[in-house]
């Protein structure tokens, strides 16, 4: 065998190794007990019964999945505490932390819905399951998370973004699944007064952009130019790409979730309204890293597009509205 021809088998080989650890690296982060840990081994995690007890493992679970990221490479024991490695730095900043999302336990979900079901008019933590919030420190990587109040609908969630909106002093960021007007509004108006406002948004259970600005229109009279002087002021950013949770942060404190019901990804869950730095801190560079794989917002196209549709249902609005 020439020498040309064993490098390439070793090249070859070489390379048929790396795409099946690629595929296990791969396969391991795609369960979400293996992904937990792997958030948490950001700060450092230790293998005490009370990590166990905190966010709801049982021992076989964690330390069987702790053990797969431990062989893959992903993280290390140092000092008493598993951390990341370099190869597991690199993955966590580069796919895991521009993605994250936030990832809920079967058990959680069952506390929520009951929560749910019972109807929390306290709007506040007082009620929420203890392992909601050990799943959502357990996602974001930030700890000793206080949530300041819980909504259990879309329509009081989005009457509380607005007035957070309305009532900042800073910078503003918005993540929406969701095409809203009663947000659009109140963005608008932030704007005017001075107020530097960066909105994402995406399409959502298969809803176009144009299909929910369509449907924006039919329900609010005003919603045609608002949403026209919207995608036009120097003080507004918009872009669209895919959102896995609505979320705000404004104030560098103030910061609001959508949580995601992973059965039922489509339809409004909960939300919970937090005043954190580091949580705020940390949702604002996921926005940046949304924003650097968004594409041009498609508002201001879908108003050109359908202008004279568009026109003649809000003229139909105020019609019936004034009549």
């Amino acid at each position: 065998m020439s020498q040309e021809e064993n490098s390439g088998l070793v090249s070859s080989s070489s390379s048929n190794e790396v795409e099946v650890k690629a595929r296990n690296i791969h396969s391991a982060l795609s369960n979400a007990d293996s992904l937990r840990i792997f958030n948490l081994a950001a700060g450092g995690i230790d293998a005490s019964t009370s990590v166990l007890e905190k966010y709801q493992f049982t021992k076989k679970r964690y330390y069987g999945r702790l053990k797969e990221l431990v062989d893959l490479g992903l993280i290390a024991k140092e000092d008493g505490e598993y951390r990341h490695t370099q190869l597991g730095s690199l993955i966590y900043e580069s796919q895991v932390k521009d993605l994250e999302q936030i990832l809920l336990n079967k058990n959680t979900i069952s506390a929520v819905m009951e929560l749910k079901k019972k109807g929390n008019h306290l709007g506040g933590a007082a009620m929420l399951p203890h392992e909601l919030i050990a799943d959502i420190e357990a996602s974001t990587g930030v700890p000793n998370l206080e949530a300041v109040k819980f909504y259990d609908n879309w329509n009081e969630l989005s009457m509380d973004v607005a007035i957070e909106i309305e009532s900042a002093n800073g910078e503003l960021f918005v993540a929406s699944r969701y095409v809203d007007f009663r947000t659009a509004d109140a963005a608008l108006r932030a704007a005017k007064r001075g107020r530097k406002v960066k909105i994402l948004h995406s399409s959502r259970n298969g809803l176009s952009t144009k299909m929910q600005l369509m449907g924006n229109l039919m329900a609010h009279p005003k919603a045609l130019s608002v949403f026209k002087e919207l995608t036009t002021h120097p003080n507004v950013t918009l872009c669209e790409t895919i959102i896995p949770y609505s979320f705000i942060v404004s104030n560098n404190q103030n910061a609001g979730l959508e949580i995601v019901n992973p059965e039922d990804p489509y339809s409004f869950f909960f939300g919970l309204k937090f005043r954190n730095e580091s949580l705020a801190k940390k949702l604002v560079s996921h926005f940046e890293a949304l924003v650097r794989n968004s594409e041009k917002d498609q508002i201001a196209a879908a108003i050109e597009s359908s202008k004279a549709v568009i026109e003649k249902q809000a003229q139909t609005s105020n019609h019936i509205l004034t009549n």
